[in-house]
């Protein structure tokens, strides 16, 4: 019977991560890719076109834009161009600045609602180590 030290060197079962957090695990790995082979600070096109490349190259479906259609009392009152997205599941928002700004996650909210993808993925380019930040969704809601 192990003593109640032992308990505490026991390992905890961990829950299984779930497939939308293994694809952003995956999207995560093929934009630090980027960023180490191409580096920090460029314009986002660069990195736009490098992470097509990199995610069609990990064997993912991308959908390069989606253009989404916002309605207010049933009627459009706008559209935005947004992606990629990754498996039909996953937004990913490129950014290049000096941080996530409130307005960010506003506006991935809004995507979400409007596009009912579970999840928002944000990653900056901006520094030589990669940030990032994911907004989970519930189209239920």
């Amino acid at each position: 019977m192990a003593s109640d030290s032992d308990r505490f060197l026991l390992p905890r079962p961990s829950p299984q991560p779930s497939p939308l957090q293994d694809l952003a695990y995956k999207v995560t790995g093929c934009a630090i890719t980027v960023l180490n082979a191409i580096g920090p600070g460029l314009d986002l096109s660069v990195y736009r076109k490098a992470m097509l490349i990199e995610l069609k190259k990990q064997g993912l479906k991308v959908e390069a834009g989606r253009e989404l259609e916002f309605a207010y009392e049933g009627k459009v009152v706008g559209k935005a161009e947004v992606g990629p997205v990754v498996e039909g599941q996953i937004l990913v928002d490129l950014r290049s600045h000096e941080r996530f700004l409130d307005t960010d996650f506003s506006e991935n909210i809004a995507y979400l609602k409007s596009s009912k993808l579970a999840m928002a993925l944000m990653l900056n380019f901006r520094f030589g180590k990669l940030q990032w930040k994911k907004i989970a969704f519930d189209p239920a809601r």
